[in-house]
């Protein structure tokens, strides 16, 4: 490399920092804006989810308040109901019909082995 390549170098370089001196923050600076920033933006969620929350409370007791207790009962008859049903246990449906006495008749079981002194071999 030749002394003119090196001096246009340094030159090059020279011009480059001091372009870019003034347009370049410090650290800090940036860091203490982005933290602001991050700070502005959770109060902000934090605000708006506490509203949120808020209108739908609100919401809900509205409509609570204007729903009558008779509007349950509204298209059902108590008296009819009661009188109508048919309650049966569940599990009478599910058992089978007796059709043999399971503890009545053990069948003989036959032994495959032959049994020598109460031992099977």
């Amino acid at each position: 490399m030749t002394d003119s390549d090196t001096v246009l170098r340094n030159a090059l370089r020279k011009g480059q920092e001091s372009m870019e001196a003034e347009r370049v923050p410090d650290f800090d600076a940036v860091w203490a804006s982005a933290q602001s920033t991050a700070n502005r933006k959770g109060r902000r969620t934090t605000v708006l989810g506490g509203m949120a929350a808020a209108a739908a409370l609100l919401a809900v007791v509205v409509i609570g308040q204007m729903r009558g207790v008779e509007q349950d009962w509204q298209f059902v008859d108590p008296e009819e109901l009661a009188s109508s049903t048919y309650w049966a246990a569940p599990s009478d449906v599910l058992l089978p019909k007796h059709q043999f006495d399971l503890y009545g008749d053990i069948p003989v079981l036959i032994e495959s082995t032959d049994s020598d002194g109460g031992a099977l071999l």
